[in-house]
């Protein structure tokens, strides 16, 4: 297994419990130090993955539970309530990711934690980490992501690329609501499902996220979200079909090893997943997957509860035929919006005149990215997805994301089967349950929940229930 192995890491790859876990389920994971961020390798069943999930980074869930999660939404304990017992029973939650999340609170519960949240004056519950997972159905534009891929025409002169697809993209977030903050806590999984019909998928997330939010699988399909600019109304919201959080109908097409029953793993298995359940919020998602395996390789999903519209090359203003950009505004679905961020990609793809390789995605996503103080970039990464190969940074206090080196790795390295990972400074400490342990910024002001959602849309959604 490597160097980076300890003595309680190889317990828990071996799937033993430590001495105090003796009458509790075996952990089904490791965790170990990649420097300024974490790597969770977690396997088996769902439940499994998740109570590893919660056993191995109990503090840390814990500390964005309540500092981080409660702040976001910016209301107070009994209106945080309704949302819990009036908005989330409007989803369509997947029965097995619920598993997970029950599962991963029993995990938390497990590693010894305080599971007590002050705020609410009661523990922690499976529902708040489902509400949380359902955080971008529930906001607007709050951050400003962006994405950039390239392949074929666009990628050949490369040769190091010679044609294949690369991605680079931003996830742009508040840093802190409260006690803690994002930037303490950086994690990529690595997710090892045992059921027949799933296979490994790779999610560059935080502590006690399920859904997916950048995401790719062993076959190369990935999805990465990004808040869209065209809600609905919750006069006109539409709930049948079902309601289902963006981000865990994106795992569980990219988990599917086939999500549409056509034979083949495609970026058409995401588009599928999205469009055959109902949705509440508004997004835009960037699909990829290797050059050779769809056509186009690369689109842009965008979703909201009135429909879905697949944004291909040939809509693009992007100099080259092979390439697409989104930032958060619908260009398909709706007559576009302007957006700096969007004409300084398509500007400097103009510069390059379409010849584009790995080095020059990640310095657009450098150029687009942005830092107000209390939010900005908190996470760059780039994907090969042929290659099965991830480039990530992470943000600190001092920069951004994309001005970091990022950290490069293979499935083989996050699947535990390749040696030590890059960055792992050997420190024992960082191996072990409970994380890195990572300080808490200071409190700050959180954003506001959009005030019309909490009476009006559960009375809406309470209406439209069947």
């Amino acid at each position: 297994m490597g160097r980076w192995m300890t003595a309680v890491t190889l317990v828990l790859a071996l799937g033993l419990s430590a001495p105090a876990m003796a009458d509790d389920p075996p952990i089904n994971g490791t965790l170990r130090d990649g420097g300024d961020h974490q790597v969770l390798h977690v396997w088996g069943t769902h439940t499994q993955m998740g109570y590893a999930h919660g056993y191995l980074l109990a503090d840390d869930v814990m500390a964005l539970a309540e500092g981080y999660i409660l702040p976001m939404y910016g209301v107070s304990p009994a209106q945080y309530e309704l949302l819990v017992s009036a908005v989330l029973p409007s989803f369509d939650i997947p029965p097995s990711l619920r598993a997970e999340a029950e599962a991963l609170i029993e995990g938390v519960r497990a590693a010894g934690a305080d599971m007590y949240m002050d705020t609410l004056e009661r523990d922690l519950e499976a529902d708040d980490l489902l509400l949380a997972n359902a955080a971008s159905d529930l906001f607007g534009v709050s951050w400003q992501c962006s994405s950039i891929s390239a392949w074929g025409q666009a990628t050949a002169a490369d040769p190091d690329l010679a044609g294949e697809l690369a991605m680079a993209r931003d996830l742009d977030w508040d840093f802190g609501g409260g006690a803690a903050d994002l930037r303490d806590h950086g994690l990529v999984i690595a997710y090892e499902s045992t059921e027949e019909d799933e296979q490994r998928w790779v999610s560059v997330a935080f502590p006690g996220y399920i859904g997916c939010l950048s995401c790719v699988n062993e076959s190369g399909v990935g999805a990465f979200q990004n808040q869209g600019n065209h809600g609905t109304s919750m006069s006109s919201l539409d709930t049948d079909p079902a309601l289902v959080p963006i981000n865990l109908t994106l795992r569980t097409a990219i988990e599917a090893r086939d999500a549409d029953g056509d034979g083949a793993n495609t970026i058409a298995d995401v588009e599928h997943a999205v469009t055959e359940v109902g949705r509440m919020g508004t997004y835009e998602i960037h699909l990829i997957s290797p050059a050779d395996r769809s056509d186009p390789p690369a689109a842009i999903l965008e979703a909201n509860n009135g429909g879905t519209a697949l944004r291909t090359p040939t809509d693009e203003p992007l100099a080259g035929p092979d390439c697409v950009a989104t930032t958060n505004h619908h260009r398909e679905l709706y007559s576009p919006s302007y957006c700096s961020r969007y004409a300084t990609i398509v500007e400097m793809v103009g510069d390059y005149d379409g010849v584009l390789d790995a080095e020059r995605l990640w310095e657009i996503e450098k150029e687009v990215s942005w830092d107000s103080g209390g939010s900005g970039t908190v996470q760059t990464m780039r994907v090969i997805p042929a290659r099965q190969t991830l480039d990530v940074a992470f943000a600190d206090r001092d920069q951004v994301a994309p001005y970091h080196a990022p950290t490069t790795y293979t499935f083989e390295v996050l699947f535990g089967d390749g040696g030590p990972i890059p960055g792992d400074d050997d420190d024992d400490d960082d191996d072990t349950p409970g994380g890195c342990q990572c300080a808490h910024g200071a409190a700050r002001v959180p954003w506001p929940i959009p005030a019309a959602l909490l009476g009006t849309l559960a009375l809406a959604l309470a209406v439209r229930r069947p």
